[in-house]
């Protein structure tokens, strides 16, 4: 495919501006009085605009129209034809070329669209993430709403092989849209359980089950407490991959009785629920999935910011008791010495596994409550700015939130989370020790305790100045063999 020539027309489209076949014949350097060369034009548009077609977008070619006719040629209506649009002398009787001129100019001149789709590469993005499987969409339908026994191996790998596949798929394809569209983010927790209760013989009980879907949200930055949003993911149930305008309306939600009463009357029926069922998964990769999504929330960021002003207006969210820190003061009867260590020396039962993941998914709970509640401090302190560029950072870096002072100045934090109360002791790595050291002015860590996973809070106080706060115990030491002097 010809990149240059397909810029062209693009830009002609977003200028609304018609062009002549001879002009691009010129930027091909044909003859368009030979046969041969008018062929390779064909050739030409008709590969554009039916890459155009397979990612859902119009035709672009269609902006390309005889000098002396002002007409669009035979073959472009041969291909609309081979693309199974309609039969070609219909359609050219239809005047659809210039149908298609309208759809293109009004395509092309939305800045989200433009700045995500006008430049490609000259060729597919390639993926790391393996594609959306129809055996674990099967698999999710078969645990969703199953109740969840952590002592029984075959939950535990059922969970596990949820969330490392549908899970990460879900996260990769969220990521990926806040990405490519203008001014996106997303929010994407691999939350695989939902709370409910359980009938039994002694009486009810709490149980987590297995939720039948996966999900993520997208939705415009500074959007993230107003609960209406664009969701992807996969419903087990339905077992298809799922693309929707939607809007949180559980209890706990911030929008109230009357705001979800004019959401729902306003959504269209047709963005409530679009969706891929699994008999049409090898119909699709990575590529054409993405691009479906990203034209779907692109051409409808109109309609959501329709929803985010009846809803609110010019007000903003009432913070709520869910998905939310409670600062509180250090506690002040911690240790004056460390507790000496009595091991017993009696072997037990641990799945290190499953501790590991649990405390990650705690841990993970936990970096987003500090991102929000960061963003939030920066906002209220007038420092919008930096608040848009507080963050979650890789692992192995020393830290897990990047945030800033009230100077500006670089913040550091190192969250630790438990669901254990104010003086539970926490794990401190090499890594996180020797980066506090050379950062100290600028360093703190955020001890979140008394976490709750059903409102997804917890209180917490801040640390600083690790030498005169903590006391730090070695518990793991890295062993090297010695040389051997009588070696030489």
């Amino acid at each position: 495919m010809n990149l240059k020539v397909r810029k062209f027309l693009i830009d002609q489209c977003a200028k609304g501006e018609p062009i002549y076949y001879e002009v691009i014949g010129q930027i091909l350097g044909l003859n368009l009085a030979l046969e041969s060369d008018r062929y390779v034009l064909r050739k030409t548009l008709g590969e554009i605009s039916t890459f155009e077609h397979k990612h859902g977008r119009p035709l672009v070619s269609s902006i390309a129209i005889y000098k002396g006719k002002n007409d669009h040629g035979n073959g472009f209506y041969t291909l609309c034809e081979e693309l199974g649009i309609g039969k070609a002398g219909k359609l050219s009787k239809e005047f659809y070329g210039f149908t298609q001129i309208e759809e293109c100019k009004r395509f092309w001149k939305k800045p989200e669209n433009y700045n995500a789709f006008a430049i490609i590469d000259d060729r597919e993005d390639s993926h790391d993430v393996e594609f959306f499987s129809v055996r674990e969409i099967e698999f999710l339908s078969e645990w969703g709403g199953q109740v969840y026994d952590k002592n029984n191996l075959e939950h535990v790998a059922a969970k596990n092989y949820i969330m490392n596949s549908l899970g990460t798929k879900t996260q990769y394809w969220s990521n990926y849209l806040a990405q490519k569209i203008p001014g996106m983010v997303t929010f994407n927790w691999r939350m695989w359980n939902q709370k409910g209760w359980e009938n039994t013989p002694d009486g009810k009980i709490r149980v987590a089950r297995f939720k039948p879907y996966t999900w993520a949200r997208v939705y415009r930055k500074g959007d993230d407490n107003k609960d209406i949003f664009f969701t992807v993911g996969v419903d087990g149930p339905r077992r298809e991959l799922v693309y929707k305008l939607d809007y949180y309306f559980e209890k706990n939600s911030h929008l109230n009785a009357s705001q979800k009463e004019t959401i729902d009357k306003n959504i269209p029926d047709e963005l409530r629920w679009q969706s891929i069922p699994i008999t049409e998964l090898k119909n699709y990769d990575w590529n054409s999935l993405l691009d479906l999504t990203i034209s779907f929330i692109s051409e409808h960021l109109h309609v959501y910011d329709r929803l985010i002003k009846l809803a609110w207006g010019n007000g903003e969210p009432q913070e709520i008791f869910s998905n939310f820190l409670r600062p509180q003061k250090t506690p002040e009867n911690g240790y004056l010495a460390l507790p000496e260590l009595n091991p017993t020396f009696e072997g037990i039962e641990k799945d290190f596994i499953q501790e590991s993941i649990e405390k990650k998914e705690i841990g993970n709970a936990g970096e987003q409550l500090v991102k929000q509640y960061e963003i939030n401090r920066l906002k209220n302190a007038g420092h919008t700015d930096l608040a848009g560029q507080v963050d979650i950072v890789e692992d192995g870096k020393g830290y897990d939130v990047l945030s800033f002072q009230e100077n500006r100045q670089p913040k550091y934090i190192e969250v630790k989370t438990t669901a254990g109360n104010s003086l539970t002791p926490f794990d401190f790595t090499i890594n996180e020790k020797l980066f506090s050291e050379r950062h100290s002015e600028n360093y703190f860590i955020y001890r979140l305790y008394n976490y709750d996973e059903d409102s997804n809070s917890a209180d917490f106080y801040v640390i600083q100045n690790l030498n005169e706060s903590v006391l730090i115990q070695p518990t793991n030491y890295k062993v090297y063999l010695k040389r051997n002097k009588s070696v030489i």
